[in-house]
């Protein structure tokens, strides 16, 4: 029979002498005037031990296990975290679930300040506790509130019984109960019956949407792992051979994705690429509403969200490739999903990505480009990386011919008829009296282009060009004869500047400046930045329908335009993280750089366009930060050695795919063969300048000067708009005394990241490379093999010995931290069996990763099972720091290889 796995244990407590903190002693006194008296200066979410619990808890589950309400709603309305695990690994709620007598009020209350109900992750959850202790009152409320009855199914039996009794005794009237109930049993039936009886038990279900996750149960049945799972498999194959079935599906699965959380996609898009696999052919109607659905959920999230990433790329390719048949148009394929499809793949051709997302992503291109080719060409992609196509060698032959073909029609566009069958597919979705209108206009076009070959050849070429590729084209051109009532060729991308480019489009000839291939919008209202050197940014239309942002300057500061347009069309920064250079014209009085269009500033976006989760927001903050490093790497390697001279946080650009573009070379400088500094007059902005470049008697910049500015900037990033030498007043003279403070950021690495970037000695600071090399954008892999390494350190084998300064290091370091009473926290089988007949490990820091390094040495598989880093997120970076402070970092062993750790 199969099963469905679960390897998540019952907690055993931690046994510790403990002496009840004053502040849990109003609590249990209840005595909440004194509580309010004591509590000014105490983190009101700090872990506090109490002698009663033999526990460290936080103020709120003392609270809840002295049954206390109105102390309860008080801490609740003091921000009290309802989530905050104690010392024996256990929330609020679970201490609500199995104290006797605890009010289902509190409970109530507990949920709606948004407590988790299923509880930490790694131990027994609050409705087993709740069943256990007969409580159905408890148990209805926590499934009410989107607790998992299948948790942890299977990993006590005894306990399994008692949830499964009090499931079924619950109210039958209840639908969310209902649903959850078919659930639960469905879970239930696997490990016991065959698969044929829990088909036949469940088929008529196979379509119910669970209440709070929005998976089918037919997903949950597709997926079901071990021994038996090829037969659930064919069996499900079975039942959507029946086409109701799986139009019924497919129309369910539209409406349900968006709203299926993140941890559960997966599941849904494995059940989903198969159902998609089997059709053979996707109606233009599905793929209209289904596709919208998927990319948007194709979020560039970095390496952790890739499998997702992957799986939906995939998906994507098969819905293109069974949607080939049909054309663009009113009743066919959306061109506005299309090009939205085009314009969300830009992101996921980044480095960043594994080479199996980006052969995806350009193999999508090449389906699109059937139908978009001239938008393709818009969006700057003019050939297949070398990289990919040797990478899709190892491929299927019909990948590697695709892409090959792409990668030719992307250095030769094919000729303007292919694109003409692509407008003429856009004219389609217009109506009959525009359709009217273009024929004429076309036919007008070809009787004019007659003994006009050479001249349309070479203006079609010119179309053609890729925004990467073009040169110094536009040229003065002041004729007024374009035709008003004619809009204007207009790909739309930008969301930001839409408004205001519909306008531009559209609007009167007379009212916008034309150069050469460049409509111009130089009234106020186009203009979208100003510097203080009198340069000012507009919006610009090339003449291929291209967004562009135009850089406008007096000729008196000819130099610097001319000097930044000379930086941005070298080969080496045509980069995804600095902004692309387009074109560069002048006329009677200003100097024009036509640049790809963003959408925010650094500033800009980091104050109003972060994501609202807080976890979401620090991984796109990491992302940026990661993003400006690399651009810089391009800047400081060995081939160009360019100096920027000019970092700060309005010369970085957020594009339409959120990725940072590092911009403004006006005043940059190249270094010589050999050269390693620079003297010359002072430049840059006050506020973001090294030390070495303030007030001298000579002005020194080095590689390292551009480092320590981007140690500032890391760190307005980081802490969402601070510096890190303080207000503005006082910015320079703290630079020039060295005195900062990074009292904004939480996390060590990050802090440890932007003290070695922005320390005086411009000598001590590291090279880019280094810093992408910095554990703070470690992946978890890596954070756990160098805590393994850590566990052979002499000091840590020697753990049961170890001196009393040591250990008294150590305690400090605990205080507080997740990995305090860490042994509570794993399965209590794997430390009796690591444990053995030998002597128990300590219950210290050294204990701990000596244990790590064991268990992972010697039992690699009940390893695999325990994700250390989310059992203990703040271990590595107090690990990591500590063992650089005590020297540990610099020892052979750990030294060679951390130096093999490559840049991310």
């Amino acid at each position: 029979m199969a099963f469905i796995q679960f390897s998540v244990p019952v907690p055993v407590p931690n046994i510790k002498p403990r002496t009840t903190d004053p502040l849990i002693q109003c609590i249990i006194d209840n005595k909440l005037k004194k509580l309010k008296k004591l509590l000014p200066g105490h983190n009101i979410n700090g872990l506090y031990p109490s002698e009663p619990w033999n526990d460290d808890v936080t103020l709120l589950t003392a609270a809840v296990v002295s049954g206390n309400e109105e102390i309860c709603n008080f801490l609740l309305r003091e921000q009290a975290d309802p989530n905050i695990i104690s010392t024996n690994a256990f929330s609020p709620l679970h201490y609500a679930a199995c104290t006797p007598g605890v009010p289902l009020s509190i409970v109530r209350r507990l949920l709606a300040a948004k407590a988790n109900p299923n509880g930490h992750q790694l131990q027994i959850s609050p409705l087993q506790f709740a069943a256990t202790n007969d409580r159905a009152d408890m148990v209805k409320a926590l499934i009410e509130a989107g607790a998992s009855a299948e948790k942890l199914f299977g990993a006590n039996p005894d306990i399994d019984k008692k949830v499964e009794n009090i499931i079924h005794q619950l109210p039958s009237g209840n639908e969310v109960l209902k649903k959850c109930r078919i659930f639960f049993d469905f879970t239930s039936a696997v490990p016991k019956k065959t698969q044929l009886e829990v088909f036949n038990l469940f088929k008529e279900h196979f379509l119910e949407e669970h209440p709070f996750t929005h998976v089918t149960l037919f997903e949950r049945y597709f997926t079901v792992v071990g021994p038996g799972a090829e037969q659930y498999q064919q069996s499900s194959i079975g039942w959507l051979k029946d086409s109701s079935n799986r139009d019924l599906y497919i129309k369910g699965f539209i409406s349900r994705f968006p709203r299926i959380p993140y941890e559960q996609q997966m599941l849904a898009l494995n059940t989903f690429q198969a159902v998609i696999c089997m059709m053979k052919e996707i109606s233009p109607l599905v793929f209209n509403e289904l596709v919208p659905i998927l990319i948007e959920r194709a979020r560039p999230t970095g390496p952790q969200g890739e499998p997702l990433i992957q799986l939906i790329l995939n998906i994507l390719c098969v819905i293109m490739e069974k949607s080939s048949k049909h054309k663009v148009g009113v009743d066919d394929l959306n061109i506005s999903v299309l090009k939205n499809v085009c314009s969300r793949l830009m992101a996921f051709i980044s480095p960043n990505y594994s080479v199996t997302v980006r052969m995806f992503t350009y193999r999508l291109f090449a389906d699109l480009y059937v139908f978009i080719p001239e938008h393709i060409h818009s969006c700057g992609i003019h050939s297949v990386p070398d990289g990919i196509l040797n990478h899709a060698e190892m491929a299927m032959d019909y990948v590697k011919d695709k892409l090959q073909k792409l990668d030719t029609n992307l250095r030769h566009p094919q000729s303007s008829s292919v694109l003409d069958n692509v407008c003429e597919g856009e004219e389609s979705t217009l109506s009959k009296n525009k359709k009217k209108k273009l024929k004429k206009r076309k036919k007008k076009k070809e009787s004019q282009e007659k003994g006009q070959e050479t001249e349309e050849s070479t203006e079609s070429d010119a179309a053609r060009t890729s925004v990467e590729e073009s040169g110094p084209t536009v040229q003065p051109f002041t004729s007024d004869k374009e035709n008003s009532a004619s809009p204007r060729k207009w790909y739309q991308i930008s969301q930001r500047w839409r408004p205001k480019l519909e306008k531009l489009a559209n609007i009167d000839a007379s009212k916008v400046y034309k150069l050469g291939n460049l409509t111009i919008g130089v009234d106020p209202e186009f203009q979208i930045a100003k510097g203080s050197d009198g340069t000012e940014v507009f919006l610009g239309l090339r003449d291929d329908g291209t967004e562009v942002a135009v850089k406008r300057m007096l000729k008196s500061n000819y130099q610097y335009l001319k000097n930044e347009e000379e930086f941005l069309r070298l080969p080496e920064l045509d980069h995804p993280f600095i902004v692309r250079y387009v074109d560069f014209a002048m006329d009677k009085y200003f100097v024009y750089l036509v640049l790809q269009l963003c959408e925010y500033t650094l500033e800009e976006y980091i104050q109003n366009h972060l994501p609202k989760d807080s976890s979401d927001q620090e991984a796109e903050l990491k992302k940026i930060v990661k993003e400006v490093l690399c651009s810089l790497k391009v800047l400081h390697s060995e081939d160009i050695k360019v100096l920027h001279r000019d970092i700060k946080p309005q010369n970085v650009l957020i594009d339409i795919t959120g990725k940072a573009r590092l911009a403004d070379f006006g005043i940059s400088r190249r270094l010589n063969l050999g050269q390693t500094t620079l003297r010359t007059n002072p430049a840059g902005t006050m506020c973001w300048k090294a030390k070495e470049t303030i007030k001298r008697d000579e002005y020194v910049y080095k590689r390292s000067s551009d480092i320590q500015v981007a140690g500032m900037l890391v760190y307005y990033i980081l802490s969402k708009g601070h510096h890190p030498f303080g207000e503005e007043v006082r910015i320079e003279v703290n630079i020039l005394d060295g005195k900062y403070s990074l009292k904004h950021l939480k996390d060590d690495l990050a802090k440890d990241l932007v003290e070695w970037m922005i320390q005086e000695d411009m000598n001590e600071r590291p090279k880019v490379e280094e810093t992408l090399a910095h554990p703070f954008f470690w992946t978890d892999e890596k954070k756990l093999e160098y805590l393994n390494k850590l566990g052979n350190v002499t000091e840590v084998q020697n753990y049961r010995n170890a001196d009393e300064e040591l250990l008294h290091a150590l305690e400090e370091l605990t205080v507080g931290k997740t990995f305090s009473g860490w042994k509570a926290k794993f399965p209590a089988e794997v430390v009796q069996k690591l444990e053995g007949r030998k002597k128990a490990y300590s219950e210290d820091t050294l204990g701990l990763l000596r244990f790590i390094r064991n268990l992972h040495e010697h039992y690699p598989e009940d390893a695999e099972k325990i994700n250390t880093m989310t059992l203990f997120p703040d271990l590595f970076g107090n690990a990591f720091k500590f063992a650089k402070d005590r020297g540990w970092n610099t020892r052979p062993s750990l030294r060679k290889w951390l130096k093999a750790v490559p840049v991310i």
